[in-house]
């Protein structure tokens, strides 16, 4: 039961991506691949005058898990300072 609740929300965030897209003129952007199956996530993120984070979004391709980790990631880290998604 509880792993079919797991595979519910993660394929939830697969078809319903949270902060799916682009940043114009991002403060900090970064993007990697996996090269054991070519999943590819970029992140851009915006910044407020105190170093938190405005604005997030993610892009890329990839697999159901790796889609839903990085908007479950996005949801996770707006609003908090670069100090705090550090040390996640």
């Amino acid at each position: 039961m509880m792993e079919e609740m797991y595979t519910e929300v993660i394929l939830d965030y697969y078809r319903n991506p949270k902060n799916f897209g682009t940043i114009e003129n991002p403060d900090i952007q970064a993007r990697d691949t996996n090269p054991l199956c070519g999943d590819v996530i970029e992140m851009q993120l915006k910044l407020n005058g105190n170093g938190t984070i405005e604005q997030v979004r993610f892009s890329g391709k990839g697999c159901a898990i790796s889609l839903a980790a990085a908007s479950m990631l996005t949801e996770n880290i707006e609003g908090k300072s670069l100090e705090e998604i550090q040390r996640i």
